[in-house]
């Protein structure tokens, strides 16, 4: 009896001690749970919210730098476009010039002398051609740098949008960790007197090597793309340089060949006006052979009127002799009148020979004045030609009209080349344009 309740008492109190045990033991778990959990909703939301914000601080990183790099394409683009339209400006110079060199060669034979101006036409041409190789090769870097800024963007862009993907999947997951905290907290708030349960030693180093393993990956992420922000502000700098550079180029290129066209049409009008000069002398000297050739004319009108005036004196003297041979023998004698006959006979036919051999030489010397005056005319006929051409090829310069590219005449140098030589009519030659895929 009695022993047997008291067994059982003390059986039952040694029950109720470990029930009490195991529900301190319980509750203290269930504040330390509840602790750890909102511990760990905690670090999950602050990790989530970290990673939002670098992901929103690159983002708009790279953002700006894909406005920058657009603008730096519409840049370079437009920089393409100015060499493009520098490389055609040049073709129709170029024309220009090939022209004047195909006129200048129409000059007559004697006048296709290798002159001053054809040496800087050749040199103008060179220039000309030596910029054009030179714009090439710009418009050639230039393309390149737009496929690369192209491409960067492309690249650029295209991080853009993963990260927004990224960093929607994160909000999305944030809002749900701090929706699920909320429901944690009201459904099982902590207790004050709650102490966190320390976690495992073994399971807590594993998962701090792992923080430590995410953190570095996040940070080789940061790191990575800044490192491909700074390789697309390189890019963007290069296409800076390049076109700063093909700016100094285009002036470069242009001031070039606006000096040898200065250079060519300064010798060209040098050239107008010695010929121009020449021509004056030989107008000069035609005028005065012309001069001659009426002067040798009327001398050898009046010579050969003094050589037939001299038939009268010698017919009379040999009449005069021929009938004193009639007189008687005895008067027959060589007497003053015989010999005064004989002298006058002889001076008339000295003076005959004399006047005759220079009428001879009047007549050499008018052939000769003859041929020099032709040859006279053909020179300053050459030197007319010269000039034309050479007048033509001065005020003729490029023209665009509908499209088409011609050798328009300039109305200021014609009107200054119409008051060197009032013969002289401009003309306008056609230049065929060339196709726009020649130019590339």
């Amino acid at each position: 009896g009695p022993r047997h309740a008291v067994n059982n008492m003390a059986q039952a109190q040694n029950t109720q001690s470990q029930a009490h045990r195991q529900n301190v033991r319980s509750k203290s778990a269930h504040g330390g749970t509840v602790h750890n959990n909102l511990n760990m909703y905690q670090e999950l939301a602050q990790a989530m919210k970290q990673k939002v914000q670098n992901s929103y601080k690159l983002i708009e990183t790279l953002q700006r730098r894909a406005a920058s790099i657009e603008k730096s394409l519409d840049q370079t683009s437009s920089s393409l476009g100015s060499l493009e339209k520098a490389l055609m400006d040049k073709d129709p110079l170029l024309q220009l010039c090939q022209w004047r060199l195909e006129q200048r060669e129409k000059r007559p034979l004697r006048e296709q002398v290798r002159d001053l101006v054809e040496t800087a036409l050749e040199d103008e041409k060179a220039v000309l051609m030596d910029t054009q190789r030179k714009l090439k090769d710009a418009i050639r870097k230039t393309k390149a740098t737009i496929h690369d800024l192209r491409q960067s963007l492309h690249d650029c862009q295209q991080d853009i949008e993963h990260k927004m993907q990224a960093l929607s999947v994160d909000e999305q997951c944030l809002r749900s960790t701090e929706t699920s905290m909320h429901r944690v907290v009201e459904r099982t708030p902590p207790s004050r007197s709650s102490t966190p349960r320390s976690p495992n030693s073994m399971k807590q180093s594993r998962h701090q090597v792992a923080l430590h393993e995410s953190g570095r990956n996040e940070a080789d992420r940061l790191r990575d793309a800044e490192k491909m922000n700074r390789a697309f502000a390189s890019e963007e700098e290069l296409a800076r340089a390049l076109r700063e550079e093909s700016a100094r180029l285009e002036r470069q290129c242009g001031q070039m060949a606006a000096e040898a066209r200065s250079r060519m049409e300064r010798k060209l009008q040098e050239r107008i006006q010695e010929t121009q000069h020449m021509r004056r002398c030989l107008e000069s000297e035609l005028h005065e052979t012309q001069a001659k050739i009426n002067e040798t004319k009327n001398t050898m009108s009046e010579t050969k009127h003094q050589i037939q005036a001299l038939d009268e004196p010698i017919d009379m003297t040999a009449n005069c002799a021929s009938m004193r041979k009639m007189r008687a023998s005895k008067e027959g004698i060589t007497d003053p009148v015989s010999t005064t006959l004989q002298g006058h006979r002889m001076v008339i036919l000295k003076h005959q020979k004399e006047l005759t051999s220079h009428h001879q030489y009047e007549k050499t010397n008018l052939q000769d004045l003859q041929q020099r005056r032709t040859q006279l005319k053909d020179d300053l006929r050459d030197k007319t030609t010269s000039l034309h051409i050479d007048m033509n090829v001065l005020t003729h310069e490029v023209v665009r009209l509908n499209g088409q590219t011609w050798t328009g005449v300039s109305k200021s140098k014609a009107a200054y080349m119409g008051q060197v030589d009032r013969g002289w009519v401009p003309g306008a030659v056609a230049v065929r344009p060339r196709p726009r895929s020649a130019l590339r």
